[in-house]
């Protein structure tokens, strides 16, 4: 090889590497004006992976809330850590009752042409009504769904009842006022809000759904502390029948207790014979009733229609609750709000509901519901036969 050949061989090869030299300068130099540019502008470098500090125990499809169900911003859902239930006891499973320990709970499968059977009914209704009255919907979840200890809740006899909500609440039309009750209801799980020897919810649990309905209505709900409050002890409920009479629940009933309207409102309470009785307030003493009907202290039980009549409101005022049982610990926080709140068991009941509506000026309509009988065809045809 030539002496002339190798000296540009070289001087290309030193020609090369100062080329290479410069572009990693020149990178060097775009990267600190871009890094300065993102300090000038506010953005900070994303951090290379985030841990999720709640772990792995955070429920999946729920929105951000508040004290009191409030949902947060669309933009950023988020879910909520609540409080966990250890599984403590024995465990056994009846007809359709699981038994843990001394509490039971109500096997549950979500029947989606049923449930798209009721949305239909409600949501014909209130659209007939639109403009005369604005109608809600409480789907009430079972204890199943609520405070079943967390090891049991992947069990196949216990279907997903939020998920049975947010399917409901999609059914039902833009005219109706749909009010979610499950995240309220999981906040407060550790708490007495369903009983522990029978399938309905307590009047604490009732207390915080009547929260999230004064929320969708837009009043201001009272406190627990405005009321004044009796406990009835010595309660067995239909769990404690379902079970066998389970020794465990006889040694440990319940105790219903009853928050009474701040205002005096006496009711009047039609039966299913059609007898008429009138009472001084929305709660009925039942300190001697046996074990098996305290609950009839929440509207004196399963009743035809019942009206309650606010004795310190004159402005016309008025609502109807279109329930089954699970509604009637529900009412007496309404009598506070209404100068007249009308109850129909649709179970019993055989008016019309729209027709009802326009003949006594109703303004709000209620329907409450628990999960369990929005997949009872049966109940849903009742209600079908006076929506």
């Amino acid at each position: 090889m030539s002496a002339r050949r190798y000296r540009g061989r070289k001087r290309r090869q030193r020609l090369l590497l100062l080329f290479a030299a410069l572009v990693v300068i020149a990178g060097a130099v775009i990267a600190a004006i871009l890094h300065n540019n993102k300090q000038d502008s506010g953005v900070l470098p994303t951090p290379p992976e985030q841990a999720d500090p709640a772990g792995d125990d955070r429920p999946d499809n729920t929105d951000p809330v508040d004290g009191e169900g409030n949902t947060g911003s669309d933009e950023t859902p988020v879910t909520e850590a609540y409080d966990r239930i250890e599984l403590q006891g024995d465990q056994q499973q009846y007809d359709a009752v699981y038994r843990v320990g001394n509490t039971g709970y109500e096997m549950y499968t979500y029947v989606p042409d049923v449930a798209r059977r009721y949305a239909e009914a409600v949501t014909a209704t209130a659209n007939e009504l639109s403009g005369t009255a604005a109608v809600y919907a409480l789907a009430v979840p079972l204890s199943s769904g609520i405070t079943l200890p967390d090891e049991l809740t992947d069990m196949a006899i216990f279907g997903n009842q939020q998920r049975a909500e947010e399917d409901l609440d999609a059914m039902m039309g833009e005219s109706v006022r749909f009010v979610p009750l499950y995240d309220a209801l999981m906040r407060h799980r550790t708490e007495y809000v369903y009983y522990r020897t029978d399938h309905h919810w307590t009047g604490l649990g009732a207390y915080y759904a009547y929260r999230q309905f004064c929320q969708a209505k837009g009043i201001a709900p009272h406190e627990l502390t405005d009321y004044a409050v009796k406990d009835f002890p010595g309660f067995l409920g239909s769990f404690y029948n379902d079970t066998n009479s389970y020794p465990g629940m006889k040694d440990n009933p319940d105790t219903v207790t009853a928050y009474y309207p701040i205002a005096e409102a006496p009711m009047t309470v039609t039966d299913q014979k059609g007898n008429t009785t009138t009472f001084p307030s929305a709660i009925c003493d039942e300190s001697t009733a046996p074990a098996a009907y305290k609950y009839g202290a929440y509207i004196y039980g399963d009743n035809t229609f019942t009206v309650l009549r606010n004795q310190s409101l004159q402005d016309g005022s008025c609502c109807l609750v279109v329930k089954e049982s699970f509604g009637n610990a529900f009412v007496p926080f309404l009598a506070d709000h209404y100068q007249t709140v009308y109850v129909a068991d649709y179970r019993y009941w055989s008016g019309s509901i729209k027709a009802f509506v326009r003949e006594n000026g109703v303004q709000d309509v209620l329907f409450i519901n628990n999960l369990s009988a929005v997949r009872n065809g049966y109940l849903i045809g009742k209600l079908q036969g006076i929506a």
